[in-house]
C-alpha cells in the first residue's frame, strides 16, 4: 500500500516539481497552499542541515512524503480538522519532542500529526527545528 513516485533529490527537478503541484492541487485551495510552503521548507531545510544524506520525495497513501537515511519519514496532509499538518510515524518520539517544544505553537493529532494553526511563515523557525529533528531522528 506504499506506492512510492517522484524519488529525487532535495534539489527537485520539473518532474518532482509537477508532482508535487498535481498531488497539492488535490486539496483544498489554503491547504494546498500551506502544503507547498511545507514542501519547500523541507526541501530549503534539507540543504542546511548536515550529515543526513539524500532526501527522497515520494508519494505515500497520496500525500508528498520525504525520507532520508538518517531520518524519520515526514508526511504532508490534511489533518482531521481539516487543517495543514505534517506527519510522523506513530513509533517515534518526535510529536512527543514537539509538542513538549510547541505546544503554544501548533495542535497535535495523537502521535502522529503535527497541524498547523497559523501561516507557514510565522512559524518558520519551529516548523524548520521540527523538520531538522525528523532528518536527523535515527543519527540520535
Amino acid at each position: 500500500m506504499c506506492a512510492a513516485k517522484g524519488k529525487s533529490n532535495s534539489s527537485a527537478n520539473s518532474e518532482d516539481k509537477e508532482l508535487a503541484q498535481e498531488t497539492l492541487a488535490q486539496f483544498p485551495k489554503e491547504v494546498g497552499k500551506a502544503l507547498g510552503q511545507l514542501r519547500l521548507l523541507v526541501l530549503s531545510t534539507h540543504k542546511k542541515t548536515k550529515n543526513v544524506g539524500e532526501l527522497s520525495e515520494v508519494l505515500r497513501w497520496g500525500q508528498l512524503s520525504y525520507l532520508t537515511p538518517t531520518g524519520s519519514m515526514i508526511r504532508l496532509g490534511m489533518s482531521k480538522s481539516g487543517k495543514p499538518a505534517m506527519f510522523f510515524h506513530c513509533g517515534t518520539s518526535l510529536i512527543e519532542a514537539y509538542r513538549a517544544q510547541y505546544s503554544h505553537e501548533f495542535e497535535f493529532e495523537g502521535n502522529r500529526a503535527l497541524v498547523l494553526t497559523s501561516s507557514v511563515s510565522s512559524t518558520k523557525a519551529a516548523l524548520a527545528h521540527c523538520v531538522e529533528q525528523a532528518l536527523t531522528y535515527k543519527l540520535k
